[in-house]
């Protein structure tokens, strides 16, 4: 028998273990909840590589694309079932994560005679497109880097100058935890894209979570985003960037009240 409950889909930000999400996932499994948490290609470990190697020079080439494609790979096959999901996106992941809901809705699918599909969409501090073809900014121009970016062949390094800011509203101790399960390697690739598809697009119910506290993302920006993407509703959180640690129970909260159909 297939189960009733949704699939809850959780796409990593830039940057980001699965690890990172497991309070939340924890809650999740405890309360009946199967989980996806894609281990996203575009990030990854490359401390031991060079510029020259293989590894290096294949997560250069990865992009949003190739994030959804993973997605895909976990989740068609459970919506070819007759499940249902919920995908609940962070930061960078909220790129790949609207990509991956296109063509996937249970009403888009129906129209296909196929079942299943995703039925809400949760966006945790990520972004919105204004414009169709454009980046985030409504802009064809290359997104500047952040301060705690370096660049170097095509991988961006995550200095430890973005530790305060990511996990601002975390103890120093639990700040060094949570840095210790983020990758330091990223694509540069992956934050250049201009989709076709964008949030406003997305007809399903759609909630955006502000981090009210983020130093990661601004609330003005979260703010604009959801202007952007037209979220129907929207959750105020007191938390840094990262609620998934700070306030698991808070975020649980939200997906599951996004769940009801």
């Amino acid at each position: 028998m297939v189960s009733t409950k949704p699939v809850m889909v959780i796409v990593p930000g830039g940057f980001c273990s699965p690890q990172t999400y497991e309070h939340v996932e924890q809650l999740l499994h405890q309360q009946g909840y199967e989980t996806i948490i894609p281990n996203l290609t575009v990030c990854g470990d490359l401390s031991s590589k060079t510029a020259a190697s293989r590894e290096w020079r294949d997560m250069a080439e990865k992009g949003v694309a190739d994030d959804v494609k993973l997605i895909h790979s976990l989740l068609l096959p459970l919506l070819d079932q007759g499940r249902k999901a919920v995908i609940v996106a962070h930061s960078y992941g909220s790129v790949p994560a609207m990509l991956s809901i296109e063509g996937q809705t249970v009403s888009e699918r129906a129209e296909r005679n196929s079942i299943g599909g995703i039925i809400a969409y949760v966006n945790v501090s990520g972004f919105a497109h204004p414009a169709r073809g454009k980046n985030v900014f409504g802009s064809d121009d290359e997104p500047p880097l952040m301060p705690y970016h370096v660049l170097e062949e095509g991988i961006l390094h995550l200095s430890e100058e973005a530790k305060p800011l990511f996990f601002s509203d975390l103890s120093p101790t639990a700040q060094d935890t949570a840095w210790s399960k983020t990758y330091k390697t990223q694509s540069h690739k992956s934050l250049l894209t201009k989709p076709d598809f964008i949030e406003s697009d997305i007809k399903i119910p759609k909630t955006y979570l502000l981090c009210q506290k983020d130093r990661t993302v601004a609330p003005a920006y979260q703010e604009s985003f959801i202007k952007a993407g037209g979220f129907d509703n929207v959750v105020n959180i007191a938390s840094g960037h990262f609620p998934f640690i700070s306030m698991p129970e808070d975020v649980v909260k939200a997906v599951l009240d996004a769940s009801q159909e």
